[in-house]
């Protein structure tokens, strides 16, 4: 009994394993990739942006004015995602109290362009802002501050002409 059924097993084997190999099939696809010829925007950062220097026991106002210029590509079309982030939290938060930068996104007569309509504010919570663009306005485009303030910790004193400022970091994507 014990050989019937190893014969017929094996059989069953031989069978079954030749209408596997016959469904057994292959292809090739090609896809061809065309670099782009331009970038899809171009971001300078603005160089004559000072922040204040905060040492002591020190509570102030940001500065109003551009930190990054926007300039889309000139055959550009589609839409934009400006994120700006707040690098050094970690540095910052040993030595700030609160720290709000208050930013918007607007073209180039100061109107404001953002797909949201608002303000946003980068702060040690909230490291990350998003602007989003939808192709309209006159270009070129900045990423502004337009209010804000900080405050040290009350039991820092910072050596003199020691200054802790934030680094601003502005990506730009298509969305």
């Amino acid at each position: 009994m014990k050989k019937f059924l190893i014969i017929g097993l094996i059989a069953l084997l031989a069978v079954t394993g030749g209408m596997f190999a016959y469904t057994f099939t292959t292809a090739t696809a090609t896809i061809g990739v065309v670099a782009p010829q331009s970038d899809f925007a171009n971001i300078t950062a603005n160089s004559s942006f000072t922040a204040p220097t905060v040492f002591g026991k020190f509570t102030g106002t940001w500065p109003t004015g551009k930190l990054f210029t926007v300039t889309p590509g000139a055959n550009y079309t589609g839409d934009l995602v400006i994120s700006v982030y707040l690098v050094n939290t970690g540095e910052l938060i040993r030595q700030y109290r609160h720290l709000n930068m208050v930013l918007e996104y607007t073209d180039n007569a100061g109107n404001p362009v953002d797909e949201q309509g608002e303000i946003q504010v980068l702060n040690l919570q909230n490291a990350e802002v998003l602007f989003t663009w939808n192709g309209t306005g006159n270009s070129p485009f900045a990423v502004e501050v337009v209010g804000g303030g900080f405050r040290l910790h009350p039991f820092k004193t910072f050596p003199t002409g020691a200054s802790y400022q934030p680094q601003v970091w502005c990506e730009v994507t298509q969305r």
